[in-house]
């Protein structure tokens, strides 16, 4: 029962579903949250999955699909990734000092790259599920970009520390995840891709060895992780698989 309260709980933190939160949770908890990460993928891609075959009728462009889809994932996540993307780009993008751009993805008002990343990011979801409806890659797609998504910020939450001295909203979740999370996630997202076949496996590992990049360059350029970095992350590799896949059906 813990264990499904702790996945209730991740499922309304991350989506817009309507649950009753727990809010007896200690900051430790938090801490295991990462384990579920790769879950809550599974739970949007399931969706998306049975969307796309629910919009299927003779004569629908499939672009027209695939900008639905992309829409209704961004609602069902409240946006709250491509908020973080956003501000994640307009600080690093000022060439400023550590502090000033940590400084940068706490204000409220977006700038010009926040919202260029933003419209690249939908853009090139669009193209590129747009490009996967032809494919026998369409399936595994429409599951696992969400799942290795997640997957990634898990990995980014147990091996970084978090950037801000003051400390701030994600900060319980970061200090508190460590190995046996890592290896939670690690396990559920093998599972999730292994009935997929190879394609799907060769995509985690891809996945794996970016959200590793991702924390060399999070900690060389903020020295650690913040709410917005990990928004960041599950774009910016929810992307990756998506080309990654585009590719091996090429």
């Amino acid at each position: 029962m813990k264990t499904l309260r702790l996945f209730v709980n991740v499922l309304a933190f991350l989506t817009i579903l309507p649950l009753d939160k727990d809010e007896r949770f200690a900051a430790e908890d938090f801490g295991r949250f990462p384990a579920m990460f790769p879950l809550v993928g599974l739970v949007l891609g399931l969706f998306l999955f049975l969307l796309r075959f629910a919009l299927a009728a003779p004569g629908v462009p499939d672009q027209a699909v695939a900008i639905i889809l992309v829409t209704v994932h961004v609602i069902c996540t409240r946006g709250f990734h491509l908020d973080g993307l956003a501000d994640t780009m307009d600080a690093l993008l000022s060439h400023r000092t550590r502090e000033d751009k940590l400084r940068i993805m706490k204000d409220p008002h977006q700038g010009t790259f926040g919202v260029l990343a933003i419209l690249l990011d939908i853009m090139l979801k669009t193209a590129l599920l747009g490009t996967l409806f032809s494919t026998d890659m369409l399936p595994a797609a429409l599951v696992l970009f969400p799942v290795l998504g997640r997957w990634a910020v898990s990995v980014v939450a147990c091996t970084c520390s978090y950037a801000r001295r003051e400390g701030g909203l994600g900060q319980p979740l970061v200090d508190n995840a460590g190995r046996r999370e890592f290896a939670s996630a690690a396990v559920l997202t093998a599972l999730i891709a292994a009935p997929f076949g190879f394609a799907a496996l060769a995509a985690a590992a891809f996945i794996t060895v970016w959200a590793f990049g991702l924390v060399f360059v999070w900690n060389r350029t903020l020295g650690g992780i913040t709410g917005d970095l990990m928004g960041a992350t599950v774009e910016l590799s929810e992307v990756a698989v998506l080309f990654f896949l585009a590719m091996a059906a090429a």
